[in-house]
């Protein structure tokens, strides 16, 4: 595990090397921002190695913290990058970036969000495109796959929910488990709908993707961020208990009227919040909601350009 530094709140994330005979695997890369690749050089001189003997790259998922200098790797090394399908085809639509920041916009519109936050949204996401280099997948990793790294036998798991693409790894002769940001110790990972695919219903895959890990036979979690930990089945009851709680108080709070979102979200998580995390909150809340009108406990109209949603 190394554990690189990033500009952002939770400050670091981990990624791992893979000693091989012949170069290194990499799984996932930290972001293409300022000391990033400095630190990773540094780490993988005290193990003896370079970005240069790097073969293959592993991404968890298509965010900027996990594989951000993926293709800056792969062009320094040669080295292959491997990722979901779903991703593969997300990094197409990333690089039309006026038809991400559509949906975006459209999105905040429709649940209630203000023009002077969608500003904000839109000019911190285009900074932000810079964080990650451009690249294509060399090849597609599933779940149910086995592959060798490091001479050790690992295991590819399907884990969506904190994005539709998102993978995590197992080394069942270890009993190790690299959860990426399916499963972290303090906090959990920020559900957001897919604006791609309206279809996807990001807390149904996520709490199906933890009751498919909870069964796995594991000694220790390696998550994205913050320390290494033990009791995975704990942590999985902890995250399932806290999006239970979440969902009644997202009912809840449809108890007076009905509201849209950005309403539901400043119930739940107050409305003194930068403008980033007012749209992380709206995010979530959504995708709360969602579900349960998935479940036909609240039900959703549209109407002036609003998404409205309403107890049944």
């Amino acid at each position: 595990m190394v554990t690189l530094p990033m500009p952002f709140r939770l400050k670091y994330v981990n990624i791992f090397v893979a000693i091989e005979k012949e170069g290194i695997t990499l799984i996932d890369t930290g972001p293409q921002m300022e000391g990033v690749l400095p630190a990773l050089e540094d780490s993988l001189g005290s193990l003896g190695r370079r970005v240069e003997d790097c073969r293959r790259i592993l991404i968890t998922h298509f965010h900027a913290d996990h594989c951000g200098l993926a293709g800056l790797i792969a062009e320094r090394s040669g080295a292959g990058i491997f990722l979901s399908e779903i991703d593969a085809l997300a990094i197409r639509t990333f690089m039309d970036q006026d038809l991400r920041m559509d949906h975006r916009r459209r999105f905040g519109r429709e649940n209630g969000l203000d023009a002077e936050t969608l500003a904000v949204i839109e000019k911190a996401v285009s900074a932000f495109r810079t964080a990650t280099a451009p690249f294509n997948a060399t090849g597609i990793l599933s779940g149910g796959d086995s592959l060798t790294v490091g001479g050790r036998t690992m295991e590819v798991l399907a884990t969506p929910g904190h994005s539709r693409g998102h993978l995590s790894f197992y080394l069942p002769a270890e009993r190790l488990f690299i959860a990426g940001d399916h499963v972290l110790p303090h906090i959990t990972p920020n559900l957001s709908p897919d604006l791609l695919d309206p279809a996807f219903r990001p807390l149904q895959s996520f709490l199906a993707s933890l009751e498919q890990v909870a069964s796995l036979p594991v000694e220790m979690v390696y998550p994205a961020h913050g320390q290494p930990f033990p009791d995975l089945k704990d942590r999985v009851a902890e995250m399932e208990k806290h999006h239970h709680e979440r969902k009644g108080i997202a009912l809840e709070a449809l108890a007076e009227r009905p509201k849209t979102a950005t309403e539901v979200s400043r119930f739940i998580f107050g409305s003194d919040l930068p403008p980033f995390d007012r749209y992380l909150a709206v995010s979530e809340s959504y995708v709360h909601l969602i579900e349960l009108a998935a479940e036909g406990a609240i039900r959703q109209e549209q109407g002036n350009g609003l998404r409205i949603f309403h107890r049944a």
